[in-house]
């Protein structure tokens, strides 16, 4: 096996559970490893350190799978960590047949997702390690995770920047076109075959509930008002609707606002949810013009900032789009603003929110700020583990 020696500065932080090795961490390589083998991580004086996946084009030139220089990669070694992630979430995930089973590094799978909707499972294999054990991790998934089928989502820009090619398609089992999902009392139509990311964003569900419990329903004399930008199917939108709410809905994926129309008509909520297709910061400019207001408003964009470089043009984005939420929203409305990029801190949503309402001349108290929910785990020696942040905000 191909031994990598870790530049002695960088023992440490390896050896504390950070689980990669960047390729100018690197000292020396003993061996030719291809994409995806294992390589034996050491220190100078070739003390064992950690097994990984290499990646040789990756500015992360090795993922760590384990610490103990005795375990097998196997199908036992999956199901091992398949048992230990649904341990995690015993309890954790209530109320809902849609959870993220595992989640990465956070479980100590580098590159591999797995989500479950209701019978069915959306995998996605995003490096070449994990495609190199596919044969052994579908064993696995389908002892310790039964399903009627699963089906794959390995279209993600990681795998592009390892030369894999992209896979989408039917596992195994039977996939159906459109899935039945609930969270609590909402239905949810999820299509995996086309849908953003996996088909649902399953991490927004501890804020979806948040908003729910701050809404007015329709036995209040003024029933709330939500807008919903950044909506895609509307997840947000129809929990408020289920409160009372009315909702309006903003995205420029009109398949998703479609969705949205599906999934609000099964929930007899059609009366109450309305969308719009656009592009939001236009969307949020006339929704000015027409002088609208909103009690509350979910601001959550896709990912702005993939790179550290890219923080400074979102941060712009964020504070154009939070102005113009702000000009909507009524005296003491809610606003939650979201961001599902590591790269942007809950003091940069502080510092955009802070800029926002100095220019509206609007003072904002702060709620609360929330993370992500607890099937997608925050480890505490992985900061890249942590990425969705939301900041809540009571606006005078």
């Amino acid at each position: 096996m191909t031994i990598v020696v870790v530049a002695p500065e960088r023992v440490k932080k390896l050896q504390n559970q950070y689980p990669w090795l960047y390729a100018d961490e690197i000292a020396e390589i003993r061996g030719d490893a291809h994409a995806g083998e294992l390589v034996e991580i050491r220190d100078a004086r070739g003390d064992f350190i950690a097994r990984a996946f290499f990646s040789p084009t990756s500015h992360i030139a090795a993922r760590i799978i384990t610490y103990d220089a005795s375990e097998k990669i196997n199908r036992a070694f999956f199901e091992r960590r398949f048992e230990q992630a649904l341990a995690r979430r015993v309890h954790a995930i209530v109320n809902t047949n849609a959870l993220r089973l595992v989640h990465g590094e956070a479980d100590q799978l580098p590159g591999l997702v797995v989500d479950r909707f209701a019978d069915t499972l959306v995998v996605q294999f995003r490096n070449a390690g994990v495609e190199n054990f596919r044969k052994e991790i579908l064993q696995a998934l389908k002892k310790i995770f039964p399903a009627q089928g699963a089906y794959e989502r390995s279209d993600t820009q990681a795998r592009r920047e390892e030369g894999l090619e992209l896979r989408v398609g039917v596992l195994y089992g039977d996939v159906p076109n459109e899935i039945s999902i609930f969270e609590d009392d909402v239905e949810f139509f999820v299509n995996p075959l086309a849908g953003q990311k996996t088909g649902f964003y399953l991490d927004q569900r501890d804020n979806r509930r948040l908003l729910r419990t701050m809404v007015m329903g329709s036995d209040a004399a003024q029933p709330s008002r939500v807008l919903d930008v950044f909506s895609y199917t509307g997840a947000f939108s129809l929990h408020a609707a289920k409160a009372g709410a009315h909702a309006l809905a903003v995205d420029k994926d009109q398949v998703a606002l479609q969705q949205l129309e599906a999934n609000a008509r099964r929930n007899n909520l059609s009366e109450r949810v309305g969308a719009r297709w656009g592009d939001a910061e236009k969307v949020l400019a006339q929704l000015v013009q027409e002088r609208r207001s909103f009690s509350h408003i979910v601001l959550d964009p896709p990912t702005l900032a993939k790179h550290k470089n890219e923080v400074p043009p979102a941060k712009q984005l964020f504070t154009r789009l939070t102005t113009d939420a702000l000009r909507l929203l009524e005296p003491n409305g809610i606003l939650f603003l979201s961001t599902c990029a590591y790269h942007i801190s809950v003091n940069d949503l502080i510092e955009v929110s802070r800029i926002a309402a100095g220019d509206v001349s609007r003072r904002a108290s702060v709620i609360t700020v929330t993370y992500q929910p607890a099937d997608h785990p925050w480890i505490l020696q992985i900061p890249e583990t942590l990425y969705l942040k939301t900041l809540v905000l009571r606006v005078e």
